[in-house]
């Protein structure tokens, strides 16, 4: 029997793209999936879509903005009283902006979702999350530059929604890397995964012509392509134990970001944006 059969996963940002791919992917495997997505009748309509076009029973939809802090922290909540664990989170939801946009707490919304989106989710979970081996999955990029631990949320440089995403996904890598350090004697693998260029979804379609010129020469990918490694890390046999790993197409790249003295830094700012948001005794 495959290790995924009968595992419960999460999968944020499932209404379109890779994440949709993904979770039908992980469903039609026999995974008992959870669709974590903001707009609740697009997920209900994925979830049908699963349904009907796969032999999995239709995916439960649970609603959480992953910008904002106290929706995931309801999100969590909800969650606790409704399962008792987790065996998977794939962190995918993610925006990508051509104006710099504020969330309600003030946060820069590029890094609010694609960074403090992840941190905070996998901090609310981990009570789910350590029955060995249970995994989370980061969907980041090698598309990834412009990192300024100064100047994270775009406040003194000019904004630029490319930069800020590639920002965001350099993030990423960093946050993995610190949180499978953590996580690692509980039994939890935590991995990067990178994509690559999917023409298909929500994020490409927002770029101007001359963004999309930019990023084709990294060479697009179909939905499938682009999902298949975070389905592998998510439900394989061959990944159980492989924690603390950056993936394309199913073998370790290297990340030119890994710096500890890095990672915690970045750790330390997610802490502190995440604890002004939270809710006073």
């Amino acid at each position: 029997m495959p290790w995924i059969e009968g595992k419960r996963v999460v999968v944020t940002g499932a209404t379109s793209g890779i994440g949709k791919a993904a979770a039908t992917a992980l469903a039609a495997s026999g995974a008992d999936v959870i669709l974590a997505c903001r707009d609740r009748a697009r997920a209900d309509a994925v979830a049908h879509d699963i349904a009907t076009s796969t032999t999995a029973p239709a995916p439960r939809v649970l609603t959480v903005d992953t910008s904002d802090a106290r929706s995931i922290r309801a999100f969590a909540d909800q969650y606790a009283k409704r399962y008792d664990a987790l065996d998977v989170l794939v962190n995918n939801a993610g925006v990508l902006l051509p104006e710099r946009t504020a969330n309600a707490a003030g946060v820069e919304l590029t890094f609010a979702t694609n960074v403090l989106g992840y941190y905070l989710l996998a901090m609310e979970l981990c009570h789910a999350l350590p029955v060995p081996p249970s995994r989370i999955v980061n969907v980041a990029s090698t598309f990834a530059f412009a990192l300024d631990f100064d100047d994270l949320q775009f406040q003194r440089r000019p904004y630029d929604g490319m930069a800020a995403y590639a920002q965001s996904k350099a993030c990423d890598r960093l946050l993995t890397w610190a949180l499978a350090r953590r996580l690692e004697t509980q039994g939890v693998a935590v991995n990067a995964t990178a994509p690559g260029l999917i023409l298909e979804t929500s994020l490409y379609r927002a770029l101007t012509p001359d963004a999309r010129r930019e990023l084709e020469q990294y060479g697009p990918r179909t939905l499938a392509d682009g999902a298949d490694t975070v389905v592998w890390l998510a439900s394989s046999d061959d990944t159980t134990g492989v924690t603390g790993t950056f993936f394309e197409r199913r073998a370790e790249i290297p990340c030119e970001f890994r710096n500890e003295v890095d990672e915690e830094r970045l750790w330390r700012e997610c802490e502190r944006l995440t604890s002004a948001s939270a809710p006073t005794a």
